[in-house]
């Protein structure tokens, strides 16, 4: 038997890796035209994700014996030439394959998924959307191997985090302070009636003492030994910029908005509200549009006048027209007011 405790947690994390990750970031290839230059890759992302979908269903065939079954007549069964099982249940269970076991790649994607989190982490605490690009993220890491893996991805973390920049260092002292206090849970059972000494001291450590023991290093004190599991480190960040860690990485977020950047924000913002609006009047989505817009709101209109061709690119617009009164279908973003009306162009 089996205890479904310890099977589904991990398959969960699975699914969560294959939607929330690959998918997710292979959609441009999937969306490729046949016949484009990119449409050997097109065909490898689907193949990929086939052979995926297939061997995954065979692994959880025995908790999901129906849904798996139904995927597996779909994905293999109807496209079969040849002989071969007719049922999902009738296949060998799969076995592991270490040839396709790519560790460093896994280890890899694994700090790029950890910077990317400590990311949204940050923007969610600060309230600021995705759709809002900010000037620069600057990932921190001691360990060498971690920080290459980070710069060789940083665009594909600019662009999950919508920044214009991704930046490295090895020491986070240029961008925060490190201070420590006592973990009184772990320091009281071993320094009794002196713990408060101990805390005392360890308030005391300077940013250095506090990497070596972030770094696994222990450290003398005047009342005995302590390690990282003593203390409590916090990060005080330079104003203007956030800052976020977990383990050995931390990452720093410039929350700095300029005109520009707020501009762009409210520009993909207006993009956005436009494709709802393309679905909700039932578009085809190669339909070109003509646009007309209005809006008293002066940042909507910068936005319009900075940004209207990345606007037009995106809506399938042929034209933006700017009207003296409201237009029928209220978009508002936030409390700027804004309006607009979509309109078939006609071909050619």
């Amino acid at each position: 038997g089996y205890y479904l405790y310890n099977v589904i947690p991990p398959m969960i994390d699975f699914i969560d890796d294959l939607t929330n990750w690959y998918i997710r970031r292979s959609r441009r290839r999937f969306w490729r035209q046949r016949d484009s230059d990119d449409d050997t890759d097109k065909l490898a992302a689907f193949a990929t994700l086939h052979e995926v979908l297939v061997t995954f269903g065979k692994v959880i065939a025995p908790v999901l014996p129906f849904v798996t079954e139904e995927i597996y007549q779909q994905l293999v069964v109807a496209h079969r030439s040849g002989t071969g099982p007719t049922s999902i249940h009738h296949e060998d269970y799969p076995e592991s394959r270490a040839r396709l076991i790519d560790t460093s790649l896994e280890e890899t994607m694994a700090a790029v998924r950890s910077a990317v989190g400590l990311g949204r982490s940050l923007r969610v605490a600060n309230n600021l959307r995705i759709r809002q690009p900010l000037r620069t993220l600057t990932v921190v890491s001691r360990d060498p191997g971690m920080l290459a893996a980070l710069e060789s991805h940083a665009d594909l973390i600019a662009e999950e985090l919508n920044v214009k920049q991704v930046l490295s260092s090895s020491d986070e002292t240029s961008l925060v302070t490190l201070h420590g206090k006592a973990n009184f849970k772990s320091l009281g059972p071993r320094f009794g009636k002196d713990v408060k000494a101990v805390a005392a001291e360890i308030e005391d450590l300077s940013s250095d003492d506090l990497h070596r023991l972030l770094d696994g290093a222990s450290i003398e004190l005047s009342q005995g030994v302590i390690t990282a599991d003593d203390v409590v480190v916090t990060r005080r960040a330079q104003e203007g910029v956030v800052v976020d860690a977990e383990g050995p990485l931390s990452v720093a977020l410039d929350c700095t908005l300029t005109p520009d950047l707020i501009s762009e924000g409210v520009a993909r913002e207006i993009v956005n509200r436009v494709q709802n609006e393309r679905r909700e009047q039932g578009l085809n989505v190669t339909d070109r549009i003509r646009l007309t817009w209005h809006s008293p709101s002066e940042v909507v209109a910068r936005a319009f006048a900075g940004f209207g061709d990345y606007i037009d690119g995106e809506v399938l617009a042929v034209g933006l027209e700017q009207a003296d009164t409201p237009q029928s279908s209220d978009v508002s973003i936030g409390d700027d007011t804004l309006t607009v009306s979509l309109a078939v162009a006609e071909a050619g």
